[in-house]
C-alpha cells in the first residue's frame, strides 16, 4: 500500500480516540450499552471535529462481531471493512453530489433490502444540508419510520438549512470546537509516533491556523514533515505557508502602540514583499487587539497557546489606550478584513489601515497635521476678516432695471408686512422661512379671570401646546390661534377670533378634540370636556356683507377705466407685471408675498 496522509491514518477509531467531544461520546456508548438506540442521528458542528469519524465508530460498534459493543475490537473483518470503507452495509453518501430526488428515491428503494454481511445497514449522509427541498420531502417518511436494520447518521456544518420536519425525527449532537491545548497535545503525540520534533513556537501558529479544526492541524503537520529535515522550526511554518511570523505580528503591534509609523511601514513591507497571506495577517492582528481588550478587562484571554512573555506585552499594550480606543480598532480591522476579500489593490487598503491604527492609537504623526513655527506669527499678521456690507434695499432694482422700467408710473409701492420687518437676510431659503414663520406662532393674550380653575389652566397652557405639537403638528398650529375662554362644569371652552373660525371648524373633529384633552391632561390639567367656539361677534351679518360687496363689483372696473388716461396707457402685458399689478388686497392674499425672498437675485427665472 501506498503512503497515507495523516488525517487518514490517525483516523479516530473507537470513542475514546475522538479529541474534545466527551459529551458525544458518553451518549452514544452508554446508548448502545442499554441498547436505547435511535433510528436516525444528526452530527452538526465545525469541520473537522470528527462528525464523519463518529458515524464510522457507531457504525463499527452496531455490527462488531464482538457487539454491539460501545468499543469495537477493530480486529474482526467487519471491523476492518468498515475502516477502509469496503463493507456493503454501510454506506457513505455524497449529499453535494447526490442531492436530487431520483437520488433519494434509489435510496429509499434500496433500505427496503435487509443487511448481507453486517447486523445493522446504516446509512451516512455526508453534508445533508445540499438536498434539494424535494429530495428532503422526499426522504421524510422513510426518516421518520425506517425498517428495523436500518439506521440514519446525517452529518453537516450548517444544520440551520435542514428543515424542521428533518430535524424533529433525529437525535442531533453539536460537535464543538476544539481548544488550542486540545489540539497542540494532539499534534505532538502525532509528531512523536511519526519520529518527528516541532518547536512549541511553530506548534502554536499551526494550531492559530487550523482554528479549531483537527483535521487541518493534521494536513499542515503533514506538509511540514515533508519539508522539514527531523525538527520543524518556525522558519519552517513560514517558508511553507508564508504566514507571518509571531515576531513579524509583535514588531507590527509595538512600533503601531509607539506611534512609529515609519517602522510600521517596514515591517508591513518586510511582509509583502514575501508574499505572505493578507487574510491571515489581519486575523492575527485582530486577534491581538481583542486579548489586548480582554486584558484590560481583566479576562484571561481565550487563546490557549500564548506564553508568559505575550501575555506580559498584551499588559503593556492596555495600559496605554482606552477601552473604546480599542473597540473602535477592531470595528476599523473588521470593516477592513470584510473589504480586502474584493480589493484589486490590497496592499493599498492595508497602508491605510496601517496608518488610521497609529493616529487612533498615539494622534496623527504625519508632517502636515503638525503646526509649524512660524503659523502663530502668520495668524497674527493676518487680518481679521470684515464683515461684508449689508445691501442697500435699491441694489436689486439697481440691478435689474429693466424690470422697473416695465412697472406702471402711477404704481405705488406694496405695503411692507409685519412680518417682512423681522425677515432673515434675502440669502435665505424658502424652506427656512417657512420654519421661522411657524416658529414664531404665538397664543392670544389670555382672558382676564378671577376662576381659580381657569387660571391654573391659563398658566398650564403652554405646557400643553408643547404637548399638542409633540403629538401632532398641525393640530398645534391651530390650536395655537385660540385661548382658554372659561370652564363650566367641567367643560372647557377654547375661543377663537373670527378671523380663525376655519380652524375653530377643523379643531372640533373629534379625533382632534381628543388630542387636546390628552395634552391638557398631561400638562397638568384636569380631565376636561373640550369646546370650540370661534367669535362671531365682530363678524358681520350676511345681508351687510351683500350689501358692501354689490356696489365694489360694478363700480370697480368704472373707477379702473376712469382712472386710466390716453397718454399714460401701460405698456403691453408682461408676465412680470403680475406682482405689481394686483390689487393690494389680492398680494394679501397670494403665495406670491414671498417670491422676493426665494428669489432674491430678481424675478427672472
Amino acid at each position: 500500500m501506498g503512503y497515507i496522509s495523516l488525517y487518514r491514518k490517525y483516523r479516530s477509531q473507537t470513542f475514546d480516540d475522538l479529541v474534545g467531544q466527551e459529551h458525544i461520546t458518553t451518549t452514544l456508548k452508554n446508548a448502545i450499552e442499554r441498547n436505547r438506540l435511535a433510528h436516525a442521528y444528526l452530527f452538526s458542528g465545525p469541520r473537522g471535529t470528527g462528525k464523519t469519524s463518529a458515524a464510522r465508530i457507531l457504525a463499527k460498534s452496531l455490527n462488531c462481531e464482538k457487539g454491539p459493543s460501545a468499543t469495537p475490537c477493530n480486529a474482526c473483518d467487519v471491523c476492518l471493512a468498515v475502516a477502509k470503507d469496503s463493507l456493503f452495509d454501510v454506506i457513505e453518501i455524497d449529499a453535494a453530489s447526490n442531492r436530487g430526488i431520483d437520488d433519494i428515491r434509489d435510496l429509499r428503494e434500496k433500505v427496503r433490502i435487509p443487511p448481507i454481511q453486517a447486523r445493522f445497514k446504516v446509512y451516512i449522509i455526508d453534508e445533508v444540508h445540499m438536498l434539494t427541498k424535494e429530495a428532503f420531502n422526499a426522504l421524510l417518511k422513510t426518516l421518520e419510520e425506517p425498517p428495523a436494520h436500518v439506521m440514519f447518521v446525517m452529518a453537516t456544518t450548517e444544520p440551520q438549512k435542514l428543515p424542521a420536519t428533518i430535524l424533529s425525527r433525529c437525535q442531533r449532537f453539536e460537535f464543538r470546537r476544539l481548544t488550542d491545548i486540545e489540539i497542540m497535545d494532539h499534534l505532538r503525540s502525532i509528531a512523536k509516533k511519526e519520529n518527528c520534533g516541532i518547536e512549541d513556537g511553530a506548534l502554536r501558529v499551526v494550531v492559530k491556523t487550523a482554528d479549531g479544526s483537527m483535521r487541518d492541524a493534521i494536513s499542515i503537520l503533514d506538509q511540514l514533515v515533508s519539508f522539514s529535515e527531523g525538527s520543524i522550526s518556525l522558519d519552517d511554518v513560514s517558508k511553507v505557508f508564508g504566514m507571518p511570523e509571531r515576531q513579524e505580528i509583535a514588531g507590527f503591534i509595538n512600533a503601531i502602540f509607539e506611534g512609529d509609523v515609519s517602522a510600521a511601514f517596514d515591517v508591513f513591507g518586510k511582509f509583502f514583499d514575501a508574499g505572505k497571506s493578507f487574510n491571515l495577517f489581519i486575523r492575527l492582528i485582530m486577534e491581538h487587539m481583542r486579548d489586548i481588550y480582554l486584558v484590560k478587562q481583566r479576562i484571561k484571554p481565550l487563546s490557549d497557546a500564548l506564553s508568559d512573555e505575550d501575555l506580559k506585552t498584551l499588559s503593556r499594550h492596555s495600559k496605554t489606550v482606552s477601552r473604546e480606543t480599542i473597540v473602535a480598532l477592531l470595528t476599523e480591522i473588521s470593516r477592513v478584513e470584510d473589504r480586502i476579500r474584493w480589493e484589486t489593490y490590497p496592499r493599498i487598503v492595508l497602508e491605510i489601515l496601517l496608518v488610521k491604527m497609529a493616529d487612533m492609537i498615539s494622534g496623527p504623526k504625519l508632517l502636515e497635521d503638525a503646526p509649524s513655527a512660524s503659523a502663530p506669527a502668520r495668524a497674527q499678521a493676518k487680518p481679521a476678516p470684515t464683515p461684508a456690507p449689508e445691501p442697500a434695499e435699491e441694489a436689486p432694482a439697481e440691478k435689474h432695471t429693466h424690470m422697473v422700467e416695465k412697472q406702471p408710473p402711477a404704481a405705488e409701492p406694496r405695503p411692507a408686512r409685519p412680518a417682512d420687518a423681522k425677515a432673515a437676510p434675502p440669502s435665505r431659503s424658502s424652506a427656512q422661512a417657512r420654519t421661522e414663520l411657524r416658529s414664531d406662532i404665538q397664543p392670544p393674550p389670555m382672558p382676564q379671570t378671577d376662576d381659580p380653575a381657569l387660571k391654573s389652566l391659563q398658566a398650564a397652557w403652554p405646557a400643553a401646546l408643547k404637548a399638542v405639537r409633540e403629538t401632532y403638528m398641525p393640530v398645534y398650529f391651530m390650536l395655537a390661534k385660540g385661548a382658554p375662554h372659561n370652564i363650566d362644569g367641567g367643560v372647557l371652552t377654547i375661543r377663537f377670533g373670527a378671523e380663525n373660525a376655519l380652524s375653530a371648524e377643523m379643531l372640533s373633529e373629534k379625533k382632534n378634540i381628543d388630542i387636546i384633552e390628552a395634552a391638557i391632561k398631561k400638562a397638568g390639567g384636569a380631565a376636561y370636556s373640550v369646546k370650540i367656539e370661534a367669535d362671531d361677534s365682530a363678524k358681520p351679518s350676511a345681508a351687510a356683507q351683500k350689501e358692501a360687496t354689490a356696489p365694489q363689483k360694478t363700480a370697480a372696473p368704472r373707477a379702473q377705466a376712469s382712472e386710466v388716461k390716453p397718454a399714460e396707457s401701460p405698456a403691453p402685458a408682461d408676465p412680470d407685471d403680475f406682482l405689481t399689478t394686483q390689487p393690494a388686497k389680492s398680494r394679501e392674499l397670494s403665495l406670491f408675498d414671498t417670491f422676493e425672498e426665494v428669489f432674491p437675485e430678481g424675478r427672472e427665472i
